[in-house]
């Protein structure tokens, strides 16, 4: 099957690729979880195997108060737990609360309680509603400097470069299919901002487009992981040489329901994901 949806303006540049995709198969292991809403509360009888990766149980979902869409996870003896996996499989961030969705390029993105394995995703059709959204953002935004495209089994995130002889289209960062891991690859190949927002106001800006490349990723990593910011936060600060969750050329390093290994390819970064359960 091939597909390919293109998110460009009227008069903006198109690029016209079909992408084939790839036949994988079912992850070696997997987590059994129950997909529920938080406000039902405490939910019995899920099973979890898991390597190198905290799974709390017994515990139930607070809402935070004064704060809509988030939740904390509290066991009986009253603590508050984070940076772990609930009984649900929902990942608890490290500031200890759990969002429903999070927003990205003001597109709001529900948050997962499971890996999405590549078999799940089938096409990456399951996408094209949000990076629609977040290419009018980018488009309104960003104008030529990026375009967000989603294919069969790749999303791309593009500019077009333009000179005296020619116009072409430059790869800034893709996730695609692996089939060799049964899992992703994120290509890195820009600068990446983290949560910092420095705006000059002037389309073009370097750490404008730092700022917007970053948000994709994490448009990315939460569309495939339960712990996609940690996932996003651990490729960037690798990418920036800080490498604070000691990502490792060739080895698989434990990111939350991940696992990572760092593959370069010609001056991009190519970062191999798949699950850790």
């Amino acid at each position: 099957m091939k597909s390919v949806h293109n998110f460009q303006s009227k008069n903006g540049f198109t690029r016209k690729v079909l992408a084939t995709t790839a036949a994988v198969g079912l992850l070696a292991a997997t987590i059994t979880v129950s997909i529920i809403d938080p406000t039902i509360g405490k939910h019995t009888g899920i099973t979890a195997d898991a390597t190198n990766a905290a799974i709390v149980r017994g515990g139930e979902w607070v809402p935070v108060e004064n704060q809509a869409n988030a939740w904390y996870y509290v066991t009986p003896d009253g603590v508050h737990h984070s940076d772990c996996f609930a009984f649900d499989g929902y990942y608890v961030e490290a500031s200890g609360v759990r969002m429903l969705s999070k927003k990205m390029l003001d597109v709001d993105i529900p948050m997962r309680n499971s890996w999405l394995t590549a078999n799940e995703a089938g096409t990456f059709d399951c996408f094209v509603a949000n990076a629609s959204q977040m290419q009018q953002k980018l488009q309104a935004v960003m104008g030529k400097y990026r375009r967000l495209t989603v294919y069969s089994n790749t999303i791309r995130l593009t500019s077009l470069v333009e000179n005296d002889n020619a116009s072409y289209v430059v790869d800034r960062l893709a996730l695609y299919k692996n089939s060799d891991i049964n899992g992703y690859s994120i290509m890195v190949a820009t600068s990446l901002g983290g949560d910092r927002k420095i705006m000059s106001g002037v389309i073009g800006d370097v750490d404008l487009i730092a700022y917007y490349d970053y948000e994709v990723l994490r448009f990315f990593t939460n569309s495939i992981s339960r712990n996609g910011d940690l996932l996003a936060s651990a490729i960037y600060s690798h990418w920036q040489d800080t490498n604070e969750q000691g990502l490792k050329f060739g080895e698989w390093v434990v990111i939350g329901d991940t696992m990572v290994r760092y593959m370069p390819s010609n001056g991009q970064g190519l970062y191999e994901i798949k699950a850790v359960f």
